[in-house]
């Protein structure tokens, strides 16, 4: 099809020129080439001495530079020492003669204008020497003037043929420019879309491991890596990933990198500048794990308001360099991937804050109750023990009428602290209220559970609290609940449970642990003994 409109343009331009050529008046004088702005060359090729010399003649005195030739080799020859424009062939009685140089030239690609001069033979003759690539077949005698004007035709209409064979390779040109303009537009609305996609999958969760799943699944689609590293400065984390998951040196590698990476950027200066890393490509040697191989790295920094919070790391072994393109894409990421970062720390540090109290930075009452609820569920799953403690400082409320609630408070502190150290990694403990502490304790029984808690109530007993200077001692009195136990079906009836226990110790002296048998029935009984609100109330009478 585009051939063939190219064909038509060709024509209807030929047909326009000639058109044009014809109703102007004939130019006089020098005929000035096409190309070169210097006479025109014209080929007299003629084994006829006196015939050659005859056209050689005319075509000086209408203003060509003329070279001759005797033979078809002879006029090779000289199409390859002059730039001819024209090509007058004589032949006199070989037709074949003519042919063959036609055919000559049409393998040398030659674009000369060609006029064979001969005898009449026919209009068969003449017809096969014009599919044959002659531009016009003249016959002798030739009139005044005739070879003349046929050569100044041809030689319009040469150059009409060059101006648009010059447009057609031009227009071919901005075609398949436009082609690859038009893949290269796709291929980035494709990237953009991905980009899109990827910022808003990444925007959608706030989880940081989640977003950096998302980001190894997806990234892979737009830029080529063999291993992806990760690296976020406040608090420090650390992800990397490979295409080739067993090739575990590899991941330590970049590993070890990014940690170094991070302690350089920690301990920066403030005026260095927050994109210090920059966005450019680093080859550099991988000699920690194998000498022998290089790659090369693109660090892009992840950003937050100006500050560097963070750095994406891609590492490519196979093909090119990182190029423009791929920096510019990994700059997007980057920028969508701080945001993520960001969303979901601070998401996490609010959690955070709703679940811990704010004094003691153990857990609060409400994530005590979350963390309950789902240990107790799987207690009854898989018909594993559960112990929770109640803890209680004994005469606390002598502490805060004596020395104020700020003192009170720093004591409350140190008494969480002593009991964190003192529990396992599985265990829970949580400030319930006041001066009161629970500790859950996941695939506990009640033997290992008592044992815990007479040693945390040890170790409160035998520390010195120091107030204004003087020491101070404290006491702490705690119960013991259990499940799977008939009579406990709910969180709420554990820790009942554990609280009746609380209150018998309380009754029995105060700074001792207290296990309850029966659970809610005992809870029950201790709860009619002191005018105690039955357990489970929020009311304390506790001391």
């Amino acid at each position: 099809m585009y051939a063939r409109a190219q064909s038509l343009l060709c024509m209807r331009f030929l047909l326009l020129h000639n058109v044009t050529a014809r109703s102007e008046p004939e130019a006089e004088g020098v005929q000035v080439s096409a190309t070169n702005g210097m006479k025109s060359v014209v080929l007299i090729v003629s084994k006829s001495s006196r015939a050659g010399q005859m056209l050689v003649r005319r075509m000086e005195k209408a203003g060509y530079q003329v070279v001759s030739a005797k033979t078809d080799l002879d006029a090779v020859e000289c199409l390859g020492r002059h730039q001819v424009e024209a090509i007058v062939c004589h032949t006199q009685q070989a037709r074949n003669s003519a042919l063959k140089l036609l055919e000559q030239l049409r393998d040398r690609e030659s674009d000369a204008c060609i006029i064979v001069v001969g005898a009449d033979e026919g209009a068969e003759r003449a017809a096969a020497l014009l599919r044959a690539g002659a531009y016009d077949y003249l016959t002798l005698p030739i009139r005044a003037g005739r070879i003349e004007e046929s050569v100044r035709q041809g030689l319009d209409t040469r150059r009409s043929f060059i101006q648009v064979r010059e447009l057609s390779g031009r227009l071919r040109s901005a075609n398949e420019d436009l082609a690859h303009e038009r893949d290269t537009l796709r291929r980035w609305s494709q990237t953009l879309a991905q980009l899109n996609h990827t910022g808003q999958a990444m925007a959608g969760t706030l989880h940081a491991d989640e977003i950096i799943r998302l980001l190894r699944g997806r990234l892979d689609q737009i830029v080529k890596y063999d291993r992806l590293g990760v690296l976020w400065l406040e608090p420090e984390r650390i992800w990397v990933y490979t295409t080739d998951a067993s090739n575990e040196a590899a991941q330590e590698e970049v590993k070890r990198t990014l940690i170094a990476t991070g302690r350089r950027l920690r301990g920066a200066s403030s005026a260095s500048q927050p994109d210090q890393q920059g966005s450019e490509e680093h080859p550099t040697e991988a000699a920690a794990v194998a000498p022998e191989r290089s790659a090369h790295v693109l660090e892009v920094p992840l950003l937050v308001a100006q500050g560097q919070v963070g750095l994406i790391r891609l590492e490519r072994e196979r093909g090119a360099s990182f190029h423009s393109d791929e920096i510019e894409i990994a700059k997007a990421v980057a920028t969508s991937l701080a945001l993520a970062l960001r969303n979901a720390e601070t998401h996490s540090q609010v959690q955070n804050m709703a679940m811990t109290d704010g004094l003691t930075n153990l857990l609060n009452r409400r994530a005590f109750s979350t963390i309950l609820t789902r240990e107790f569920k799987n207690t009854e799953r898989y018909g594993t023990p559960l112990c929770l403690l109640m803890a209680d400082l004994d005469h606390f409320k002598k502490i805060n009428d004596e020395h104020g609630h700020l003192i009170g408070d720093r004591l409350l502190k140190e008494t969480a602290t002593l009991i964190s150290r003192a529990i396992r990694a599985v265990d829970v403990v949580a400030r319930y209220g006041g001066e009161e502490f629970a500790i859950i304790l996941p695939r506990t029984d009640t033997e290992p559970a008592t044992i815990l808690a007479t040693r945390i109530r040890e170790q409160i007993a035998n520390h010195v609290f120091v107030v204004n200077g003087a020491p101070v001692r404290l006491t702490m009195s705690m119960g013991v609940s259990r499940i799977p136990h008939s009579s406990v079906t709910s969180p709420d009836d554990l820790v009942s449970a554990a609280d009746a226990a609380l209150y018998q110790a309380k009754a029995r002296g105060r700074n001792c642990v207290e296990v309850s048998p029966d659970l809610l029935t005992h809870a029950g009984a201790a709860s009619a003994g002191a005018g105690v609100v039955s357990a489970g109330s929020e009311s304390r009478v506790y001391g």
